[in-house]
Parts: C-alpha cells; structure tokens; sequence
C-alpha cells in the first residue's frame, strides 16, 4: 500500500497530540478499547438486525511480512522489529453497515463524511443520530495507545448501487518529536507525526484499497478471515501490543488481611480481561433479548461465546436491574431475592413528562454472588475496577446508562451514593439508574431530548455525567437525579439491622445512649431559656413557635461515624430568620465548647461534624423537595436561606447556622454525619433559634 503523509497547516492536530487527546489516567485502556469498540459497532448497527455481534481476537504475526505492505516505513519497521513474530488484536463486528460514506473528500455533499472518513480520516467528527455513543468523536484516538500506533482497518459493505465492496486502509499516529519515529519527512515540511496507506489517487494522497485478491492476501499476515456472502461490517486489526503492559496499565491494587497483593484471575489472561470488561461495560446489552433501544450485544472473545449463564453472577445482577427498569419481570438472578426495588425519579416543571429515569436496586447476598466455597468468586468492587475502601462494611455502588445501555460508571463514593447506608460484609447494595432517553426538554434555548442533554454532558471517554449551562438555562438534571438516587435507596434501607453492624461498633451504643440524654441546661438558646428543664422529650426543644428535634429511631451507626437525622419544623404564625445548633463536649460537670476545649485544654477535639444533607421539604407553605449536601464547602443556598458551617480555629465543624434576610416559615430534615475518634467522650447538641 502507498503512503500519504500527513501536511502541516493550520488548526491541524499533531500525532503527538492526538495521543494526549483522550488521556483517561483512570480507566485501564483496555476498557477504553472495549468501550469505544463495541459503542463505534452498535452505533453502525444494520437497520433490521437484531443484534449486533463483536468479535475480539487476538494472535501473532510475522513483522517482515506486514513491513513489505507498507510503503517508507518497511525498513523502519524491520530495524525496529526485525523478522520476528509479534502479538496482536482485532475487533471484529458484523450485523453492521461497514465503513460506508465516500473515499473522497472531492464527493461530500452537505457534509455528510460518513463512517469511513470519519473512523479513518478524520478526528472530532462524532455520529450524529440521536442516541449515539459518541458526542465527541475522538474516543477513537484510544485504538493508536494500544499498540505502537499503527491501526488497519478493513471493512466490506453494501454500496449504492446494491454491490459489495471491500476496503482496507491503514493509519499510523506517533510522537513526531520521537528520534525514533518511522514516517519520512514529506517534501522537506514539518513533521506531523500522522500518515495513511492505500491505493495512490495523486500526490501524497491515497483512498482504501478494494482490490479483492490484495485484501485478502493482506489478511492472511493476520490469519483474519474475509466477510463473504451478504456480510458486512468492519474489522480493526492493531498490530505490535504489549500484552503484559496492557493487562498492567491502570490496574486497581488490592490486599488481603496479610497485606498480600490479590491479582483477579482476569489480570493475568488477556482473553479473560476481554471478556470481564465486555461484561463490565456492557452487562444492560449483552445476550439481553429484552433491550428494547434498538439490537441487543453478542461477543465473542477468539471463538469463544459470552452466554447469558456465562457472565458473572454480579454482572447478571447489573441486568436483571436494568431490565427491571424497563418493566420487564421474566426470571432472572435476582427472581428469588426479596429486597429487589424500582422507582421512578421525578422532575418537575423541566421536562414533558415528569419522569426523568428510574432507579433499579437490590440488596444481594455473598451467596447469590457466589462469593462463598466452592465458586470464591472476587468482590463486586473488583469487577467493577473500584476501590475497596472499607474493610468492616460494604459500600453501596451505583452504575448509570442511557439508550446505548453502555454503563457510564460504577460510583461507591460521591454524589451518587453520598447518603446511601452502608452494609454488613455478607451483602451488597447494587443499583442502576435507567435515563428516560426519549422524555423531551421544555423552555430549553435548543429543543430536544433528555437523551442528548446528558449525551452532551459526557467527557470524550463517557465516564460521568455532569450539569452543564446554556446561557442561563442550567436545569441540573444530573443533581436532581443524584438526589433522587440518594433519597430513594436511603429511605429503603435507612434503618439497619443489629446483626449487620460490626462487631467493633458494639462500644457506641452505650455512647449514643448517653448523647441522648439530657445535657445540663439543655434548650437554653438566644431566643429564651427553659428555665423549668423539665421538657418531656429530652432531645427536642417544641414550643408554640418551633420544634428542632432528633429523630432517635432513624440514628445510624456506621464504623467511626454516626449519622443523626434532625427535624425542623416552625409554625405559618410565627416565623424564623435564624436557627442552628452546636454540638459540644459533654462532661461530668458541664458541657464544653469546642473552641474551649481545643484552644485553653489544648487537647484534639474526640468528634468533628464530616457532612450534613439537606432535605427541605416545604417554605412558606410551597413543596420544594430540594436536597443539597454540605461537606467540603462552607456553607450553601437554598431558596435564599443559608446553611453554613460553624468551624473552630482549628477547622472543627461542630455546628450549623441557619438564617435568611426574610423570615419564613418552613419544614426540614437534615442529616449530620459525625465522625467519631474516641468513643470515651460524649457530645451533647445546644439547639438555638430566633424567632420573628
């Protein structure tokens, strides 16, 4: 094949920045290659099939023999390499349309490039359907990090005239500024670090290659088979990897008790890492004859098929989740758990229908995982390629998808789970949230569906979602879906059960006890004081003009940390501006402030206040249902009222201010989370208030 080298010119891109482009330091890259892989082949699905299928295979190919096929690099190529046999991969699809579209940039008419110039030939050039994978066009850029940055492209499709056609076409990306790189200095002009090889249409400009006999002689370097018959669909051959730095790079260190490094059984087999991160990314579509958006997924990894009854048990759990958000009820993994949940997420006044996802989750046992003798299966954090962060309780994880069914992430920490409760070691919280791609925006400046709102939100490499602004138009669909995921699974799962707590914890019962009880002069506040003490619910303060109270039945104990839910609630008659409470050192003799006890006894403070969510219900008589979390800024807005944090000298949140420049009337519940590093000491809560 002849070469064409990449010119210098203007606002064009350089190899070496093409490689910096989707520089995803987080995700392994042969996740960001099943991803972009499988989403690039669902995207070019055949209209009518039902399903699409991807095949990865990898093998060994002989270096001088691919070198002689391309032009001005063969020499570079064998004092690299020499005669020597070398690894690859390739990804497969069929039941997909090919790389179609023109071989001329001479031939676009209303610039439509098509797949071929934009897989091959072009970067920031995205698909265009609605519900596509893409919304960048440069998640491609992945498949030249594989290897050295060589990629062939081969791709038989059905033209306009109703004949096959076969193209082959091959690219290379590399550090131009690399003493070593292979690609010649073209006409003596800069180097750009980007070439192509095909067949020759002028000067340093080339098209793909459709001779048949060439193709077919070309595949068999790779031993890859040609499509025949009435296939069609595209296959990417990357040449020259590094299998072991591949199943290496970005990999999630864990230990056992002894401090032992565990490797899963996928790090140390490519095939199996394949077949891990297929499940991984892709457990809502594949094998899954219910997806309803369009073709279902089937992959195979050299030959071998990923049944249904073959995909982990946890990935099974992730699908019969996400078929559950589609109302679909047939028999499944989790057909015999009792704690299976579907709700809707709702949001008001923004879009057509009120209904902007729903929020699938279980609670699942060890068992149903198969994590006990004789299957041993890893951790779900382990699959999911997430940290394990707690070695006492098991952290609730929530995945995400729209229409292409591709899970956007798996978050055990952060917004999404920030209020879920935790569990015992033996079960696990695991949900997914189900856009309702087709529900439609209102008052947006550019009309169209909450599927391409959030498509818009995504980074190139799709992993997380995130508001973004239109001029003044920021509806926060993305907070409202968080909260609505935090509000709905905390309410199921709130109050847990006694054998579900570590044993370790056992001390704090005696603790929080004690925190319960009175404190001396309790309820005595800037707006009054109780001077009788003789209130019947030690833990509240109710009089006719407002009720600050702690719920003790909703209080949870989690390692190191208890979290308290407070109601607040004032009367339509008598409104507040200012409220708030502080938590202090209670002692044999007195209660202790904290700037006393860090600043003249010298001493660290034995608990500090980590987070408080926010859930106002109703102000002045309007159901507002916002919640917000408070934890690494200092204070936040709702509806024009003000929550800041009360910190000490030292930065020790030990309370929370409420106030507001016009009085209102209002109805709230917050939960504060308390970090607890002595469990010797006893806080004790001062409520205040100041009414109008």
């Amino acid at each position: 094949m002849q070469i064409e080298i990449a010119e210098a010119g203007r606002m064009t891109q350089s190899g070496s920045s093409l490689l910096r482009l989707i520089q995803n330091n987080n995700m392994p890259v042969l996740d960001l290659l099943v991803r972009e892989s499988i989403q690039n082949s669902l995207d070019a699905r055949m209209q009518n099939s039902k399903f699409v299928e991807v095949d990865y295979l990898t093998g060994k190919f002989n270096s001088s023999k691919l070198g002689n096929e391309l032009e001005e690099v063969t020499d570079a190529l064998d004092q690299r390499y020499g005669n020597k046999e070398y690894d690859y991969i390739a990804i497969r699809d069929s039941h997909t349309v090919g790389l179609t579209g023109v071989m001329d940039y001479k031939h676009i008419q209303n610039n439509a490039y098509g797949n071929l110039l934009k897989l091959v030939y072009e970067i920031c050039k995205p698909q265009e359907a609605e519900g596509a994978g893409g919304s960048w066009g440069i998640g491609k850029t992945v498949y030249f990090r594989i290897g050295i940055g060589l990629v062939i492209y081969y791709s038989r499709i059905k033209n306009e005239d109703g004949e096959f056609e076969s193209r082959l076409a091959a690219s290379l990306v590399e550090n131009e500024l690399d003493p070593n790189a292979m690609i010649p200095v073209y006409d003596g002009m800069i180097k750009r670090g980007i070439a192509w090889w095909g067949d020759k249409t002028g000067k340093n400009s080339t098209q793909p290659v459709t001779d048949e006999n060439y193709i077919s002689n070309f595949l068999k370097i790779f031993g890859i088979e040609e499509y025949t018959e009435d296939e069609t669909g595209t296959t990417i051959i990357i040449p020259y990897i590094n299998t072991e730095e591949l199943l290496r790079n970005n990999r999630t260190e864990y230990t056992n008790d002894q401090e032992e490094e565990i490797i899963p059984f996928w790090c140390t087999n490519l095939e199996e890492y394949l077949s891990i991160a297929v499940q991984r990314w892709y457990a809502p579509r594949l094998n899954n004859k219910n997806y309803q958006q369009g073709a279902f997924l089937r992959t195979r990894i050299n030959g071998r098929g990923i049944s249904l009854d073959a995909m982990e048990p946890v990935f099974q759990v992730v699908q019969a989740l996400y078929n559950r958000a589609h109302y679909v009820n047939d028999a499944d993994i989790l057909s015999d758990v009792e704690d299976v949940y579907l709700e809707d997420i709702n949001v008001r006044n923004k879009l057509e229908s009120q209904k902007i996802g729903s929020i699938s989750f279980a609670k699942v046992s060890r068992e149903l995982l198969k994590m006990n003798v004789p299957n041993n299966k890893p951790e779900p954090y382990m699959y999911f390629n997430n940290e394990i962060r707690d070695t006492d309780v098991n952290r609730p994880t929530i995945c995400y998808t729209r229409k292409p069914a591709m899970v956007v992430s798996y978050e055990n920490v952060g917004p999404w789970v920030s209020s879920i409760p935790a569990t015992g070691k033996d079960e696990y919280i695991i949900g997914i949230f189900v856009l309702s791609s087709f529900n439609k925006l209102k008052n947006s400046p550019t009309p169209g569906t909450i599927e391409e709102y959030i498509r818009k939100s995504e980074m190139a490499d799709h992993t997380s979602w995130g508001d973004w602004s239109e001029g003044n138009y920021n509806p926060r669909f993305v907070y409202r879906i968080q909260s609505g995921v935090n509000k709905i699974i905390t309410r199921e799962f709130s109050s847990m059960q006694k054998e579900t707590k570590p044993k370790a914890n056992s001390g704090l019962g005696k603790m929080f006890g004690d925190l319960l009880l009175p404190p001396e002069g309790f309820g005595n506040g800037p707006g009054g004081a109780n001077k009788s003490g003789n209130s019947t619910n030690p833990t509240e303060i109710k009089r006719s003009r407002f009720r600050f109270a702690i719920d003790t039945k909703g209080i949870k104990y989690l390692p190191g940390k208890m979290i308290i839910p407070m109601n607040l609630e004032t009367s339509a008659k008598n409104k507040i501006s200012k409220a708030g409470f502080d938590m202090q050192i209670d002692s044999e003799s007195k209660r202790i402030d904290i700037n006393e006890w860090e600043n003249k006894m010298k001493m660290e403070t034995p608990f500090t206040i980590s987070e408080y969510r926010i859930q106002v219900d109703n102000i002045d008589g309007s159901k507002i249902d916002t919640e917000e979390v408070l934890s690494t800024s200092e204070s936040v807005d709702i509806e024009s009222i003000v929550f800041a944090k009360r910190l000490s000298k030292s930065g020790t949140c030990h309370g929370l201010s409420i106030f507001s420049e016009e009085p209102h009337y209002l109805r709230m519940r917050i939960y504060v989370t308390v970090d607890l590093r002595r469990n010797d000491i006893k806080p004790s809560f001062l409520f205040e208030k100041e009414a109008e």
